[in-house]
């Protein structure tokens, strides 16, 4: 006969795929990515038109900041909102000519980000200087580790 050997195995919790993850909320905003690509495509060149920011992205480990280019876009005509999950940048800039001066991007613009789970909204904070909007987005307090009492049954506090 074979002898049964016990074998005791010890791996850190890992987090599923699909932890945190909304599916119809993803193809829902995906689509409207794609509805709004379409849109523009479809629209004449000109140069008062709905333009997207360049736009950085990054994790420092305590927070996430984003960057967005904007250059001669004055700070009063910028929106930043959180809707839900939902990070948007928005606003509008007027096309200026001085004579023979050079033309910027003219018209509204806007970049929606899904914000991830562990940020605290409500310590959202944006700064803009020479023309970059920066957003920073803190994270919650890590969570702790803490054991959990089973309770027998019927014994309800």
């Amino acid at each position: 006969m074979h002898e049964r050997a016990d074998v005791t195995r010890s791996h850190p919790a890992r987090t599923a795929w699909w932890a945190g993850a909304d599916p119809a909320s993803e193809l829902q905003h995906l689509w409207g990515e794609v509805s709004r690509l379409l849109e523009r495509s479809s629209q004449p060149a000109g140069p008062s038109q709905h333009w997207m920011p360049v736009v950085e992205e990054e994790d420092s480990g305590v927070a996430y900041v984003v960057r967005a280019e904007l250059p001669g876009v004055r700070r009063e005509r910028v929106n930043v909102e959180v809707d839900g999950r939902e990070l948007h940048i928005s606003g509008s800039v007027e096309e200026t000519t001085d004579g023979n001066a050079l033309r910027r991007r003219a018209g509204t613009f806007s970049y929606g980000v899904r914000v991830p789970g562990d940020v605290d909204i409500d310590r959202i904070q944006a700064d803009m200087a020479d023309g970059i909007l920066t957003l920073r987005l803190p994270k919650t307090a890590a969570v702790t580790r803490r054991t959990i009492e089973i309770r027998a049954e019927g014994s309800a506090k």
